[in-house]
């Protein structure tokens, strides 16, 4: 009985040895599968480890090769393993795995070391990392100290150095590492601690470099100076233990001086160039080919900014600013920004004052109202529609009622009125009665069309108080705008970007230049002809007065003095300037109802941005005896010794007093010729040419009412009728709706020839009393 006392418990004891034993193994097993899904999770695939590229920022440049910026989520430059002194690679094996040329990945030595320390220290204290582990630590893994991240980061050093030889190796981990500050990589430490190429490095240098990836932070010379000065010289200590270099060499560099750069280059948006023009570029590379690519791939960004004009327009601003502060306006922003009206490339973006003070770009995002700026649109499609600049538009008071019974009454700066005057001049002026009388005439939606077409992607509203600028815009449509008349009617979108290489040089894209035509040839010249009137002796006229080349623009002001603008163009750059407050509120001082005009101070910086500006891009296009001032050298344009612009420059929309000396001639005008008026003209208009201004009255006389006409219109500023050639045909203006004679007020007009006898003799009742009228 007691020997099978004896046995039973024997066997229940072996029993349930073998059943700790299979836990035991199952347990060992479950954690090792545990340990290797946690690994094979994040070790990548081997086909991946041959093709290592450490993350490179993008490089944006100016049109002639200089760095606007960089753009990176690490700051790197890669530089090949050549350029690298030997004396910093020496360095670091010294300093981070002594045996790095011997092992095959791992240390076990350097391992078992760690662990006694780590032991001691009853927690994880010191690394047995070689380079190759930290290399695969840094590119594929976290710094988390964990089982799974160390088992996983012994295999991936073994599988790094089947896939690259030493000295790739060593490559990849120095273009690779943090130095602190920011600075990823020698190439970028060595401009973050020194302010030179790392191939320029000397030994002091090496080894203080050396030092700082243990602890970047820590170690920095710029946060303690004495700290990164001991840290060197243990380094050079240690490369001298190693026999790299000699004992008497290494106490001789011990006892040299740190010599940091004095002015670090900032890192990130700090450092950027033209940051408004920049970070327009990349926020477009960012659309296009994603963050990523931007942030990592490298790329190098070949931009159309042309240096120089871009420091003019900065200067111009900054003189803008302070200019108008001398005046006593209330303004806080200004920008500016000009394109090649041939191609449109952005020659120069100023999209504030401050980047540092607001990153928003006026000149492209958002928009502001455009004031008299938009009143081109509303006369060129007034040319369209068959109107000339001598056509006559009566400035005189009038209301409006809409469709709903609302009333609209547009009014005059001080409410002076001007009677019958021309297009020509109305524009010139900036008369806002009359743009808005023609604006009604040709009706709203045909200028919304033309404004569409020359490149205003903003909404516009189909209401009549559009013609004097009501709808907001951003600086560079209207800058886009502007350069279809400086080109005959050829429209080209505007565009910052050239060219686009990867990280290989590999050009991904190009930019190709697409024109097409926006408004007709004639219309387009007609136009130019009449916003040259507003430099030579309209609102503009300062400009002209100026600067000795062929300019053209239009002021603009909106209501309250709260935006005020300038865009012109000469031939070979055109420009806008934009002062304004953000939010929006009157440019007024305190003890003043009269804010900032676009006469006032936008005028004269555009004109002090051209002066510099279009003698370089006429130089840009081969003509090197481009352009200069007459009046004021370009280094001077208001400076203390050079005449200020006027105290009063003109209002938009007030009639200018031509300059002193300025010889006229008035003559009478047939409206519907533009020649000198004959006896047969029923209604004759009396004209000022401006002679000194270039203005020139016709020679001949009318010869549309060679004798009495046989259809009398009913409005004064219609175009005639011709009389009827001598095979007893007439040509009449008939309303296309109506199918009677047109008068100023139908909306839409075409000439059409009748035998006499079956001419209609009725005038269209329909469209009522014309707008342009009394």
């Amino acid at each position: 009985m007691r020997r099978r006392s004896i046995r039973d418990i024997i066997w229940w004891a072996l029993r349930i040895a073998n059943l700790s034993l299979l836990f035991a193994i199952a347990g060992t097993a479950g954690l090792l599968l545990g340990t290797y899904s946690g690994i094979a999770e994040i070790i990548p695939n081997a086909r991946d480890l041959g093709d290592i590229k450490p993350g490179q920022g993008s490089r944006v440049l100016s049109a002639d090769g200089q760095l606007l910026g960089q753009v990176a989520t690490e700051h790197r430059q890669f530089v090949l393993l050549e350029e690298i002194p030997q004396a910093l690679q020496d360095a670091v094996i010294a300093t981070e795995d002594r045996d790095f040329y011997n092992h095959i990945g791992i240390d076990p030595r350097a391992i078992v070391r760690a662990g006694i320390h780590d032991i001691i220290a009853l927690g994880p204290r010191q690394g047995g990392s070689t380079i190759t582990q930290q290399l695969a630590r840094n590119v594929y893994l976290t710094r988390a100290k964990t089982l799974t991240r160390k088992l996983a980061e012994v295999i991936l050093a073994i599988q790094l150095e089947r896939a690259y030889t030493k000295p790739e190796i060593m490559e990849l981990y120095l273009n690779q590492i943090y130095f602190g500050e920011g600075a990823y990589g020698v190439q970028v430490a060595s401009k973050t601690y020194f302010g030179k190429d790392v191939s320029e490095l000397g030994l002091a240098e090496c080894a203080l470099l050396a030092g700082l990836p243990k602890r970047p932070g820590y170690y920095s010379p710029f946060k303690d100076e004495q700290r990164g000065t001991e840290r060197r010289n243990l380094v050079l200590a240690l490369t001298a233990e190693q026999g790299f270099i000699s004992a008497a060499e290494a106490r001789k560099t011990q006892e040299s001086p740190l010599e940091l750069v004095e002015a670090r280059e900032p890192l990130g948006q700090d450092a950027y160039r033209a940051p408004y023009f920049t970070n327009y570029v990349l926020r477009e590379v960012a659309r296009i080919y994603g963050a990523d690519a931007l942030y990592q791939g490298g790329l190098t960004i070949h931009t159309t900014l042309n240096d120089e004009m871009q420091e003019a327009a900065e200067e111009a601003i900054k003189w803008g600013i302070e200019y108008a502060k001398r005046r006593r306006f209330n303004v806080e922003h200004i920008a500016l920004v000009a394109l090649e009206p041939r191609t449109g490339a952005i020659a120069a973006m100023a999209g504030g004052l401050d980047y540092d003070e607001s990153q928003y770009n006026f000149t492209v995002q958002g928009g502001r109202q455009a004031g008299s700026a938009f009143k081109p649109f509303v006369y060129t499609a007034a040319l369209e529609a068959g109107y000339t600049p001598q056509s006559i538009v009566y400035d005189t008071p009038v209301t409006f009622v809409s469709d709903v019974g609302e009333l609209y009454t547009p009014r005059n700066y001080n409410g002076v009125h001007h009677g019958p005057v021309t297009f020509r001049t109305a524009l010139a002026k900036s008369y806002n009665v009359a743009a808005v009388k023609v604006g009604d005439r040709v009706g709203i939606t045909s200028v919304i069309d033309v404004a569409r077409r020359l490149g205003i992607y903003h909404t516009m509203d189909p209401y009549l108080s559009l013609a004097i600028g009501t709808c907001d815009v951003a600086p560079l449509e209207m800058t886009s705008a502007y350069a279809v008349f400086a080109t005959g009617g050829l429209r080209a979108e505007p565009f910052g970007i050239s060219r686009i290489q990867d990280a290989t040089g590999r050009t991904i894209f190009e930019h190709r230049t697409v024109t097409w035509r926006a408004l007709n040839e004639q219309v387009a010249e007609l136009m130019h002809d009449m916003l040259s009137e507003v430099t030579r002796s309209g609102t503009a006229w300062y400009i002209g007065r100026n600067l000795n080349f062929p300019t053209a623009g239009k002021t603009g002001t909106s209501n309250e003095y709260r935006d005020a603008w300038f865009v012109g163009y000469s031939d070979t750059l055109v420009a806008a300037v934009w002062m304004g407050n953000d939010p929006p509120a009157p440019t007024a001082p305190p003890d003043s109802e009269k804010g900032i005009s676009g006469a006032t101070v936008p005028a004269p910086v555009w004109a002090r941005f051209m002066a510099k500006a279009h003698p370089i891009a006429a130089a840009a296009q081969g003509r090197e005896d481009g352009p200069r001032l007459v009046h004021i050298k370009a280094a001077e344009f208001g400076s203390p010794e050079a005449p200020e612009p006027p105290d009063e420059p003109p209002p938009d929309d007030s009639e200018e007093v031509p300059p002193e000396g300025t010889t006229t001639v008035t003559e009478r005008i047939c409206p519907s010729s533009g020649l000198l008026a004959g006896p047969h003209c029923p209604r004759a208009v009396q004209v000022t040419y401006d002679l000194e201004s270039g203005a020139e009255p016709p020679q001949e006389s009318c010869d549309v009412h060679a004798s009495p006409p046989e259809v009398q219109p009913d409005e004064p500023n219609r175009l005639e009728p011709p009389q009827g050639p001598p095979d007893d045909r007439v040509t009449l203006p008939i309303c296309a709706i109506s199918e009677k004679i047109a008068t100023a007020r139908c909306p839409l007009v075409v000439n059409r020839t009748f035998k006499a006898s079956e001419a209609p003799t009725e005038t269209c009742e329909r469209h009522m009393r014309s707008s342009l009228g009394p």
